[in-house]
Order: C-alpha cells, then sequence, then structure tokens
C-alpha cells in the first residue's frame, strides 16, 4: 500500500523496482545486525493505518484522479483501467441483496509488483448499498504491469497532468463515454445521456447525487500495542469527530481472555447521534433511563449509579454533542462490575488508542480486528472466482469514518461495524477473455446492538 498522499506515493511504488547498490563482504558482514534490525523494522511497518486528510481545495482534487494512482474516499471513482468496468446496473454495480445501485465508498491504491509483476499498479474499489442496513458491500480489484498501454513507467508528473485537466475542463476523455458524468460510475449501454439512470432520478426530483465526500486518504504504518499492554485498563482515543458506537469497530478473532472492557456498553447508550444518523435524543435518554434501571437490578453500588444519572443528564441536554471518553468509562466500569464483557470490542479500543483517528487498517495477508464478538466471519472466505486460489484478508474499513463523513444525504445511509476486505493471495491476473475488474470478497459485521445492553 503506497504511503503519502498521490504525487508522493506512486514515487514511492516505482521507485521499489530501483536495482539496490552493490555491498563488499567486508560492508555485508559489518552490516549483518543492522540489516537483521531492519527486517524488523519491515515486520513492524508491514500493517498500515490509514487516515482522511481535509477536503480538497480544486487544484488538490485534481491530483485525485487515476493517473496519479490515489487512495481516497468518496467523489467519483478514479478507474485504474478506463476500459471494461464493471458493468452498470442491474449487472456488477447493483446490491446483490436489494438489487439497487451501489455507491462508490472509496480506493485504495495497494501494489503487488514486488510478487507479482502484473500488479504493479493495484487498486481495490470498495462499493457499498446505502439502501440495505447493515450495508451491503462489493469489491474490485483492477491491476497492470508497469508497462502497459494506459500509464507510462515513469513517476507521473503531477502538476502536468493537473495543467492538462484544468484544459479539458476537468474531463477524462477516456472515461466520458463510459462513465456518469456526475457520479462517475458506469453509465447504462447504449445511454444517450451522460447522467446514468439514478443520477437523472436525483435531478429530477431535487435530491443530491450519492456522492461521498472526496477526501484523500493518506497512510502511515500501524501502531500495533505490545502484548504486555492488552491487560492493560485503558481508555478509548479522544480525537475529534469520535463518536462511540460508531467509531470503535473490531478486536482480534483470537485475543486472549481479558478482564478489561472498553465501551462495551455501546450501541444502547452512547451511539452515535445527530449528522451521522443515529439514535435521536430520545432515543438516547431512554436507554440511559433503561441502564440505570438494570444497574439498580444487578446492585451496582451509588457511585456507579451516580456517573450513569450524569450521563443521562448530558445526552438529555446535548445529544448531539461527541460523547467524552469519561463517560465511555463510566460504562466501562459498569460492564466490567457485572461480567458484561467483550474481550474483541476491548481489543480494538487498545488499538484505537494506539492510532487515533484512523479509518482505515491494511494488513495483506493478517488477520481482521472484529467490531465485537457477535457476527464475526468464522469461515474462511469464498475462493477466487477467477482463479480459484484462496483469499486472504487485507484490509477493513472501520466505522470511524461515518462519523468523519458525517452530515451528507449518502453519508447518513452508511451503517456498519467494520467492512473486511478479502483478496486473491496471489493477486491473479486476468486471462484472456475475462472481465478486467475482478469481484473479490467483502464481509460487513454490522454494529451489534442488543447484544451489548446489559441484561435485567
Amino acid at each position: 500500500m503506497a504511503a503519502g498522499r498521490g504525487k508522493e506515493g506512486t514515487e514511492e511504488a516505482c521507485e521499489r523496482k530501483k536495482e539496490p547498490e552493490e555491498k563488499d563482504e567486508d560492508e555485508e558482514e559489518d552490516s549483518g545486525e543492522e540489516e537483521d534490525d531492519s527486517d524488523d523494522d519491515d515486520d513492524e511497518s508491514s500493517e498500515m493505518v490509514g487516515y482522511l486528510e481535509d477536503p480538497p481545495t480544486e487544484e488538490e482534487r485534481r491530483l485525485l484522479t487515476r493517473r496519479l494512482f490515489p487512495s481516497k474516499v468518496g467523489g467519483r471513482p478514479a478507474w485504474l483501467i478506463p476500459k471494461n468496468l464493471p458493468t452498470a446496473v442491474p449487472g456488477d454495480l447493483a446490491c446483490s441483496a436489494c438489487a439497487r445501485p451501489l455507491r462508490f465508498l472509496l480506493q485504495v491504491y495497494a501494489s503487488r509488483g514486488e510478487h507479482r509483476p502484473g500488479a504493479f499498479h493495484r487498486v481495490l474499489h470498495v462499493f457499498v448499498c446505502t439502501s440495505c442496513q447493515p450495508n451491503e458491500v462489493k469489491v474490485f480489484r483492477a491491476q497492470l504491469a508497469r508497462e502497459n498501454p494506459f500509464y507510462s513507467s515513469e513517476v507521473p508528473n503531477a502538476k502536468k497532468i493537473a495543467k492538462e485537466l484544468k484544459k479539458t475542463g476537468d474531463k477524462d476523455l477516456d472515461l466520458e463515454a463510459l462513465c456518469c458524468q456526475d457520479c462517475g460510475l458506469t453509465r447504462e449501454a447504449g445511454a444517450e445521456s451522460s447522467s446514468c439512470t439514478d443520477c437523472q432520478r436525483c435531478t429530477r426530483v431535487n435530491e443530491p447525487f450519492a456522492v461521498f465526500q472526496e477526501r484523500e486518504i493518506s497512510t502511515s504504518g500501524a501502531t500495533v500495542p505490545d502484548e504486555e499492554d492488552q491487560a492493560e485498563e485503558v481508555a478509548g482515543p479522544d480525537v475529534k469527530g469520535y463518536r462511540p458506537g460508531a467509531g470503535n469497530t473490531s478486536g482480534d478473532a483470537d485475543a486472549e481472555e481479558d478482564s478489561t472492557v472498553e465501551e462495551v456498553f455501546t450501541e444502547g447508550v452512547a451511539a452515535e447521534a445527530g449528522e451521522a444518523g443515529g439514535k435521536t435524543q430520545q432515543d438516547l435518554v431512554a436507554d440511559a433511563d433503561a441502564a440505570i434501571a438494570s444497574a439498580k437490578a444487578k446492585g451496582a453500588s451509588e457511585a456507579m449509579l451516580d456517573k450513569l444519572r450524569e450521563y443521562r443528564t448530558k445526552v438529555s441536554e446535548n445529544a448531539d454533542g461527541a460523547i467524552d471518553l469519561t463517560e465511555q468509562n463510566v460504562f466501562d466500569e459498569w460492564s466490567k462490575e457485572n461480567g458484561e464483557s467483550d474481550d474483541f470490542f476491548s481489543k480494538f479500543n487498545r488499538y484505537s488508542l494506539e492510532n487515533k483517528g484512523h479509518m482505515l487498517r491494511y494488513a495483506f495477508g493478517g488477520e481482521p480486528l472484529w467490531f465485537c464478538g457477535p457476527r464475526r466471519l468464522l469461515k474462511d472466505p469464498p475462493p477466487c472466482q477467477r482463479c480459484g486460489g484462496a483469499r486472504v484478508f487485507e484490509l477493513q474499513v472501520q466505522a470511524q469514518l461515518i462519523s468523519l463523513l458525517g452530515g451528507s444525504h449518502c453519508a447518513d445511509r452508511l451503517d456498519f461495524g467494520t467492512i473486511c476486505v478479502y483478496t486473491c493471495a496471489e493477486s491473479c491476473d486476468p486471462l484472456e477473455g475475462t472481465h478486467t475488474y475482478a469481484e473479490e470478497y467483502g464481509y460487513v459485521q454490522p454494529e451489534a446492538n442488543d447484544a451489548w445492553l446489559p441484561k435485567a
């Protein structure tokens, strides 16, 4: 996965192919220990996390187009290969559950050129169905060798590309005949309009187009909590836009028993509210009342009840405000006292504390960090549809993204705990006459609801 902003990330990917300088034998012997340390560093940095950049300016938006190989959320897809795109509704870009149009959520540039030459340029496109609650998802993989018919093998010139786009009115002439001018998804075959059927409908009824706010994803190496830290009691991350119930979403399926619980009493009481389209103020107050009643029935201390009442007062006065982590810890304490724990969610909170504000986790060949115990994927993902080989975990989209994008008509329909993406372990190349874009496997773990509520 290329780190950094569009141009820099592409430069990093292109520079990987440079031959290393030769060393004499003495240098190799002297540096042996350093090389071992370097290998350790590589292992530590193999897991990455993604963060949203600020909304781009008009000039910066030109750096999020396909010839600069961006990782980004929203806007129009920067299709890697400008032909044989996933087919329009009712084809590839229709929801498998309800047949309604999918929405482009994000794409990640993740080169595998060191392992397969044909995957030097490699992009994963993630689409969601906002009509389904929780959302359904589809993922498409496209890849190219460094030498290909569409792009130069040299590092792209960002200034030159931006200048050319400005001159053409920000139109990609290769995609213009294939894609909707409004949402960037594939138009129906033979369509006369430059807009897809769904965007035409939005225009007729005066609705905004179903496009998420465009934001670049920047990446850095993840900080993974040490094993000895796993049993320590920690609070969740204090980050701007963080919302309990919307932001902290997973834990490791192989986590050891751990009595520490971070915000297990989340969905009913500290659910996302306001701009993220969660529970109403009345709902939150009702849930707080239920928590107090349950705590009394289980013999909670008066001090704990006072904290719960204080929380109820706060949500009754301002349910739209992001809940402070001290309120979270009230429910942590209550849950630990009463045995209502979720080790998976607890581990995710520790991970989030170390990687504050991340909305994407990348760990090719690793394991997902599940949102919570219920509804994890407990079996192997289905094999690759193209080659029949095994799929491996590659990345997951965290529900922090929901609150970060909250406030728009489209973002208000996002509903998931975590989206886990599994891809072909070999990043197989397309065969002659097959689809250019290979469909991979996306698994949506929904946010837990009643499963986390204390039982009276």
